[in-house]
C-alpha cells in the first residue's frame, strides 16, 4: 500500500522519467541503422509473442493488455488480483544488431508508460467481440486509474543454422511499477521449412517459417501486482507465412507476414495459497513494411469459459527509421526523361 501511494503523490516524475527515456532512445535510434519491435512487460504473459527481434529496428505504438477478475458469467478468477486492470501502453522499442567486435549480439530497450482506466479495453471486449459472438458482458470491478510504467531490456546471442542469425539465446530484464523481472529465453526464429514458393530480388523470398522459444523468468512484485510467483517458464511456438529478404550483415527482414503462435505458461498470477494459475493462450500477427499489428487471447477452448485473469492484448506499432527510410527512397529515386523525338 505504501508503494502504492508513493505513485499517486508523484505522477509527474513517472510521466517525466519516461519522457527523458523516450528521448533517449528516439536519439539513438536515429543515429543507428533502420529497421520489428520486441512486446513491452507485461504483454509476454498476457499471450503476444515473445521472440527477440531478428534486424535492428526503432517501433513506436501503443500496446493494449486487460485483466479481468471475473468473467461475464460471473465466474472468478483465482488469484489475489481482484481489480480490473486495463494497461493502455504507450511505447518506444529500440533493437540494434551490432557489428565489429560484437557482430552476432543485439540489444533491446522499450520503454512504456500506460494511463491505465477501464478504456479502451473494455469496450473492444464487450461492445465489439462480446456483442458480435453475442456473450455476456464481463462487469469491471474498481478499475484501476493510474499511471503505470515499464522499462524492459535484453541482451541476445545469435547463431547460424543453415542461414544468418537463427538461433538465439539471451537474457533479460522488466523493471517498473506493474511488477520486476529478470528471464533467459533461447530457440530458434523464422527456420524455413519449405522451399522458396516465389522469389523477387527487390522483395524477397516467399516461404513458410517456424520457430520455437523457450523462457525462464524470476518475478518479484510491483506497485499493481502485489503477489506474483517468484519463477516461471514459457514455451512458445509459431508458424509464419510471408516474404522475407537476408541484408548483407544476415539480419532478417520480413516485406510482409503473418504469424500465428501458441502460449503455455506456468502462470505469474497466484491465489491466497500461492498456487499460480497456468496460461494458455494464441497470438495473430501480420506485418506489412514498417506497420505491424498483433493480438492475443487466452480463450484456447471455449471464449467465454476462460474470459477472465489476463484475458487479451493488442498491438499496433510502426517502425519508424523504417518508414523514413521508404519515404526517403521515394524521393530519391531517378525521373527518367521521356524518350525526344528523332
Amino acid at each position: 500500500m505504501k508503494r502504492e501511494l508513493s505513485l499517486r503523490a508523484t505522477p509527474w516524475s513517472w510521466r517525466r522519467s519516461a519522457t527523458q527515456i523516450s528521448g533517449v532512445l528516439l536519439l539513438i535510434g536515429i543515429i543507428s541503422t533502420p529497421a520489428w519491435s520486441e512486446s513491452p512487460a507485461p504483454s509476454v504473459h498476457w499471450g503476444s509473442t515473445a521472440f527477440p527481434d531478428q534486424y535492428s529496428t526503432l517501433t513506436g505504438g501503443l500496446t493494449l493488455n486487460r485483466f479481468t477478475p471475473v468473467d461475464g458469467l460471473g465466474n472468478k478468477y483465482d488469484s489475489t488480483v481482484g481489480n480490473t486492470l486495463g494497461f493502455n501502453l504507450i511505447t518506444l522499442s529500440w533493437t540494434q544488431h551490432w557489428g565489429g567486435i560484437f557482430q552476432g549480439w543485439s540489444t533491446n530497450l522499450t520503454a512504456g508508460i500506460s494511463p491505465t482506466s477501464d478504456e479502451p479495453s473494455q469496450y473492444f471486449q464487450n461492445k465489439v467481440v462480446h456483442q458480435l459472438r453475442q456473450l455476456p458482458s464481463v462487469p469491471t470491478v474498481d478499475a484501476r486509474k493510474e499511471t503505470d510504467v515499464m522499462i524492459d531490456g535484453s541482451v541476445t546471442r545469435w547463431f547460424p543454422l543453415f542461414r544468418p542469425k537463427v538461433i538465439f539465446a539471451g537474457a533479460g530484464f522488466s523493471v517498473g511499477t506493474i511488477y520486476q523481472q529478470g528471464f533467459l529465453r533461447a530457440g530458434i526464429r523464422r527456420i524455413p521449412i519449405t522451399p522458396t514458393l516465389y522469389h523477387s530480388e527487390s522483395w524477397g523470398d516467399v516461404s513458410v517459417r517456424a520457430s520455437v522459444l523457450g523462457r525462464i523468468s524470476y518475478q518479484d512484485n510491483g506497485a499493481v501486482l502485489h503477489a506474483v510467483r517468484s519463477t516461471a517458464g514459457l514455451v512458445q511456438p509459431a508458424i509464419a507465412f510471408g516474404q522475407y529478404r537476408t541484408t548483407e550483415s544476415g539480419e532478417t527482414i520480413p516485406t510482409w507476414e503473418i504469424e500465428l503462435a501458441l502460449m503455455w505458461d506456468s502462470g505469474i498470477f497466484v491465489n491466497t495459497t500461492g498456487q499460480s494459475q497456468k496460461q494458455f493462450a494464441w497470438s495473430l500477427a501480420a506485418s506489412a513494411g514498417p506497420v505491424r499489428f498483433e493480438t492475443w487471447n487466452d480463450s484456447m477452448g471455449h471464449l467465454s469459459e476462460r474470459d477472465y485473469g489476463p484475458s487479451y492484448g493488442v498491438a499496433l506499432t510502426l517502425d519508424v527509421l523504417r518508414a523514413w527510410h521508404t519515404i526517403q527512397d521515394f524521393g530519391t529515386k531517378p525521373v527518367t526523361d521521356p524518350p525526344t523525338a528523332s
